[in-house]
């Protein structure tokens, strides 16, 4: 199936899609401007580092309540209010003159990233169905990977101008929230109480393994991500092969490519695999691109390494969105998503200090070289479970 024909269909699309790269911009634009506040602040690096986790935290706790609310009065009603927030939160940050202030609207703006990211993916599994619910979770991970591999450049750039010229980028969410109240339609869908619908789906008779077991990739996914490929693996090419900022940001822009890539294929691979075969698949991809980082003497091999993570990447977390969209009921789509959000920003929190702490005690090879065996030794794991 072929994105652009649905794109002119429902221009909604589009909006889902440019929601999706303002929603990832918070982390990754930032993180290479940090020495640049740290300097411009007279903050420490722990200071500085503050900017990430305020902003990933909130999702932790207010994703599942977001997702109720959703439920209850709709998606439109809570995502363009949200890239409000967003880009008001974000963007006010260069008028501010205390760094207190400057955390409280990171906060802010984290929360309101958290639900843009559940909504993304829950507007696309209420609108579409089947291979073309496939075909455009596929593309809105491709669209995540653009994100991932192009704002890390874009900020460490801007930066370079000014510590608060990547903040100024926050502000383009208001030129999305614009199209979207007229584009973007509401989704039909039950009007059942979204939350006795949680209590009888929890208690009823469908199986909650499956759920489990997604929800355990998600957390398993960025944990790899964030702590193993973001953390880890600068740390090493920066200690062992010397390589300058600007290089290592080239370097992690090659899983972000191959993800984008093998994510743009989502529907062929299921027409192949099932889902949790795919995933599974990813964690071996994963395992052995992240074993050879850990033992590479030579930066093409490492090059040649993180392209096999990213094929990882582009297989597992495209397929655990569209595996767990499939298997949500309608009715309450938004807060089973809402989960998959709080997961994964709990993995995006604890991977960074999880890997470094690790790191200081066996060093980043060693770290490396575990955390690809275990990625390896699960998903071969979950290669033989029954199917789900």
């Amino acid at each position: 199936m072929d994105v652009l024909p649905t794109l002119r269909e429902s221009p909604a699309v589009a909006v889902i899609f440019a929601s999706t790269l303002v929603g990832v911009m918070g982390v990754s634009l930032i993180s290479p401007a940090l020495p640049a506040i740290q300097e411009a602040w007279g903050i420490s690096e722990s200071q500085a580092s503050l900017l990430l986790s305020v902003f990933t935290l909130p999702g932790i706790v207010l994703s599942p309540p977001i997702g109720v609310v959703t439920d209850r009065i709709g998606r439109k009603p809570v995502l363009v209010p949200s890239l409000v927030v967003f880009g008001l939160a974000g963007g006010g940050i260069i008028f501010v003159s205390d760094f207190t202030l400057i955390l409280a609207l990171r906060a802010l703006q984290g929360a309101a990233s958290s639900a843009i990211i559940m909504l993304t993916v829950t507007l696309l599994g209420d609108m579409f169905t089947g291979q073309q619910r496939q075909t455009l979770i596929g593309a809105n991970a491709a669209v995540l990977a653009v994100g991932a591999a192009g704002y890390p450049l874009l900020g460490g750039g801007l930066a370079a101008l000014t510590w608060a010229a990547p903040f100024a980028c926050f502000f383009v969410a208001l030129l999305v929230a614009v199209p979207g109240i007229t584009l973007l339609a509401e989704p039909d869908r039950s009007e059942t109480d979204a939350s006795s619908s949680i209590r009888e789906f929890l208690t009823g008779s469908t199986p909650m393994a499956p759920f489990a077991l997604l929800y355990l990739a998600y957390f398993g996914i960025f944990v790899l991500l964030y702590g193993a490929q973001l953390t880890a693996v600068p740390f090493l090419l920066s200690n062992e092969f010397s390589l300058s900022s600007a290089n290592i940001g080239v370097l992690l822009a090659l899983p972000a490519v191959m993800m984008g890539t093998a994510a743009m294929q989502a529907d062929r691979i299921l027409g192949v695999v099932t889902d949790f075969q795919s995933i599974a698949l990813g964690f071996v991809s994963y395992g052995v691109g992240l074993a050879i980082v850990a033992v590479a003497e030579s930066i093409v091999v490492v090059a040649g390494a993180l392209l096999l993570f990213g094929l990882g990447q582009g297989l597992a977390e495209p397929i655990t969105d569209t595996a767990l969209n499939e298997r949500a009921p309608d009715e309450f789509r938004g807060s089973i998503m809402s989960i998959r959000t709080s997961v994964l920003r709990l993995g995006t929190t604890v991977g960074p200090p999880l890997t470094v702490g690790a790191a200081t005690v066996i060093g980043y090879r060693q770290t490396l070289f575990v955390s690809g065996a275990g990625a390896a030794v699960l998903g071969l794991v979950w290669l033989v479970l029954p199917r789900l």
